[in-house]
């Protein structure tokens, strides 16, 4: 009959070999075979006037990388699995996020569709959160048509906030509705039909 320290170390030789067979691969990820891909993209926004950040020296790739970013979106989702959605983990309009329902369409169309318009994926769908700047950052989130401006009662500033979302989560994308940011809290499902394979995606703001 085992004593109780000869018990405890079979049962930590038992895990040590449980574990040890468990890690061990049964195939390589780099050249695995898969049906379901989805991008994930944070901190991707910017804003009209490049090189407006952090006061440094600015080569090519900096002053354009959101383009860069794009093409590369691009090239991938025509040479990979193309992905069923896009994450965006939010800060999507630098630096202030959307300041007026007046100037959010063409804000859209300068900083998103623009950038984000080549075939293989202008038609995927974006799954949304709203970032800390895409609820104002460090600024004003009341507003004067497209002026910022201080908030005079805690119930502006609420409203200014809940505007910040709305100006986001009400957009609709001429590709096909592609921008989605149904809640602060919500889920969406992306599926592979052909292997039944499906990954739900819990999205939270963080800023609530």
């Amino acid at each position: 009959m085992l004593n109780c320290k000869e018990f405890m170390n079979a049962v930590v030789l038992l895990a040590m070999v449980g574990a040890s067979s468990a890690a061990t691969p049964t195939s390589n990820p780099a050249s695995a075979k898969y049906g379901v891909s989805a991008y994930a993209i944070g901190d991707w926004g910017t804003t009209l006037d490049k090189g407006s950040c952090c006061g440094g020296t600015y080569n090519n790739f900096d002053l354009h990388a959101q383009e860069v970013v794009g093409k590369l979106m691009d090239i991938q989702a025509g040479t990979g699995v193309k992905p069923k959605a896009v994450l965006g983990h939010g800060d999507s309009f630098y630096w202030t996020g959307i300041d007026s329902l007046e100037s959010r369409d063409s804000r859209f169309a300068v900083t998103y569709e623009g950038r984000y318009n080549g075939d293989n994926i202008k038609n995927v769908p974006w799954v949304n959160v709203m970032g800390n700047h895409d609820y104002g950052g460090s600024n004003y989130v009341c507003n004067i048509g497209d002026s910022l401006v201080r908030c005079n009662t805690t119930a502006e500033m609420l409203q200014g906030l809940e505007n910040k979302f709305q100006y986001q989560s009400s957009y609709t994308s001429p590709n096909d509705d592609r921008w989605a940011l149904e809640d602060r809290f919500y889920v969406r499902r992306i599926e592979d039909k052909t292997t039944g394979v499906t990954i739900d995606i819990f999205n939270i703001d963080m800023n609530d």
